[in-house]
């Protein structure tokens, strides 16, 4: 197996902060094969769960554009109705 040197040098966390990123192609490749090595699978995995958990949006995102939505509504429903 054919290992990166830039990533050989990285620490275990910033090598997993680099796959939480979601990276593509010869990254993903590459960083793949350094979890391996290292012994990093249950980690990554884990830190991949908590990036999904923060990356949903806040109740008040949604209520928001359901306010938009009913001035909308209020503005242009008169002629649906």
């Amino acid at each position: 197996m054919i290992r990166s040197n830039k990533l050989q040098t990285l620490s275990d966390q910033k090598i997993l902060k680099r796959y939480r990123d979601k990276p593509q192609g010869e990254e993903l490749h590459f960083l793949t094969i350094e979890i391996e090595i290292r012994g990093l699978q249950a980690q990554a995995e884990q830190s991949l769960k908590k990036a999904k958990k923060a990356s949903r949006r806040s109740p008040l995102y949604y209520l928001f554009y359901l306010f938009l939505f009913g001035m909308f509504l209020v503005r242009f429903g008169s002629g649906l109705f």
